[in-house]
């Protein structure tokens, strides 16, 4: 994906506010792209723009292929009504038995085999999270889009569905475009991080050298993690 002259405002309170200026990012078609910002930095906004979800004033979205998109949300937003695997296949629109066989494939993916029947209140915050995923993957994207989607969880938690993440990504082999706000996690998950700041895209960091799973605590990555931090506190203060 390709996005070029991006922007996009908002009227608030009788005045114009811009969050994204003529952004231009490359995203990686088979890695895992994260941008990672403060909070209103526009992130969500973009990942919105790209999903389709609202117009841009202006700039272009490219894709190579058919640009299917599969979009998971800070929360999970499944239907309380619905059982675990009537969530994952709302939508599917396949044969029954088609619909089946993918269940039960993807079941078998995120970790759920055997809470397919369960209700999402029924369901920790992690297995909610997974069934959104598997839902997500249940249309066929080309392409996932995770706006903050393990923001909420504990720290344990949080870990866990990177891993498991990440072993969705080797096995299905597609592109994921990853929102945060932390940058452990963008270290942990990036093949490249883009800094979002003041509406456009500041700096990248290529990780794609780095195998899976990574030591944070490593020299490399300690120095990238200082680097990011010493970046974002300059454009702070030069802002202020």
């Amino acid at each position: 994906m390709e996005i070029r002259n991006l922007s996009k405002s908002y009227q608030v309170a009788g005045r114009r506010l811009d969050v994204l200026k003529h952004l231009n990012m490359k995203t990686d078609d088979r890695g895992i792209t994260v941008v990672l910002g403060r909070s209103g930095c526009g992130k969500t906004t973009l990942l919105r723009l790209i999903a389709r979800l609202e117009p841009a004033d202006e700039g272009e979205i490219l894709w190579e292929g058919s640009g299917k998109l599969g979009v998971i949300f800070q929360e999970p937003r499944l239907m309380p009504w619905l059982t675990a695997g009537d969530n994952i296949l709302f939508g599917a629109g396949r044969k029954e038995q088609e619909k089946q066989e993918k269940l039960e494939r993807l079941l078998k993916l995120t970790g759920l085999e055997g809470f397919e029947d369960a209700y999402p209140a029924q369901l920790s915050g992690g297995m909610q999270q997974r069934a959104a995923l598997a839902r997500a993957l249940a249309s066929d994207p080309d392409y996932l889009l995770m706006d903050e989607p393990f923001a909420a969880l504990d720290y344990f938690t949080r870990r866990q569905m990177q891993k498991e993440l990440l072993e969705v990504w080797r096995k299905e082999q597609k592109g994921v475009l990853f929102v945060t706000h932390s940058i452990e996690e963008a270290l942990a998950l990036g093949t490249k991080i883009l800094i979002l700041d003041g509406g456009v895209c500041r700096k990248e960091y290529d990780l794609t050298g780095y195998p899976y799973p990574r030591d944070l605590l490593d020299g490399d990555m300690i120095a990238i993690r200082k680097d990011i931090i010493e970046h974002i506190e300059e454009r702070e203060e030069t802002t202020l």
